[in-house]
């Protein structure tokens, strides 16, 4: 028989913008059934945004939580002695103290251009996402949430719609939502978590692109394969 996995996929947002989206579903090869699938209210203050979140996840029985945001800043910021591997090619993409090497790993090889972790618009997700792991004890690639090692994984919904083939499905989300058997309307946050949840499952079972030495101990967002 089958195992079902247990799957929480987040497309994190900040505090007051409303647009965390939350997917909580049961996962085989064969189907994504959703259990709850909500939006995070708007908060006013730092530490009820926190709450929301670490309560959600004391609350719910899951195998593994997949997000969208980045858990980890580029090392040059934090160390200036780091040592960043050597990258070729032009533009912002290869300043090591702008991406990450996971970053420019995405651009490498799949040809995408993830969101500088310490940027204006991205910043603010990565500074709640890395508070998250420090309130629960985190050890890549698990956080101990009631003393128990659950797997934190992060992903990336676009590159996850690309490795389907729908690499349109911000235009098209009836198509993607269509291969996952699902007829509910989702906006884009949604529809974004639900790629988290197949990304996260995928992750579980191995069918990814594991950390590379390049990127040594400064985070890795997992690329899933088909």
């Amino acid at each position: 028989m089958q195992k079902v996995y247990k799957v929480l996929g987040i497309d994190l947002g900040g505090c007051m913008s409303g647009n965390s989206a939350y997917i909580y579903a049961e996962v085989t090869d064969e189907s994504i059934e959703i259990l709850e699938a909500f939006k995070e209210p708007k908060h006013k203050e730092h530490t009820a945004c926190q709450k929301y979140i670490t309560d959600l996840f004391e609350r719910l029985d899951v195998d593994a939580i997949a997000i969208d945001a980045p858990l980890s800043l580029p090392q040059p910021l934090l160390d200036p002695g780091a040592a960043s591997a050597q990258r070729e090619g032009s533009g912002e993409i290869i300043n090591p103290y702008l991406f990450r090497y996971t970053d420019y790993f995405l651009y490498k090889r799949f040809g995408l251009r993830p969101m500088p972790p310490a940027g204006d618009r991205i910043g603010r997700l990565t500074a709640r996402a890395v508070a998250l792991l420090h309130h629960f004890n985190y050890q890549f690639p698990c956080l101990t949430i009631k003393n128990r090692k659950v797997p934190l994984y992060e992903v990336y919904p676009k590159q996850i719609a690309h490795a389907l083939g729908f690499a349109d499905y911000k235009k098209e989300p009836q198509r993607l939502l269509a291969h996952f058997d699902k007829k509910q309307n989702m906006d884009e946050h949604l529809v974004d978590a639900l790629l988290c949840v197949y990304g996260g499952y995928k992750v579980l079972k191995g069918d990814c692109i594991d950390i590379v030495k390049e990127a040594g101990s400064e985070g890795w967002c997992f690329p899933i394969t088909v």
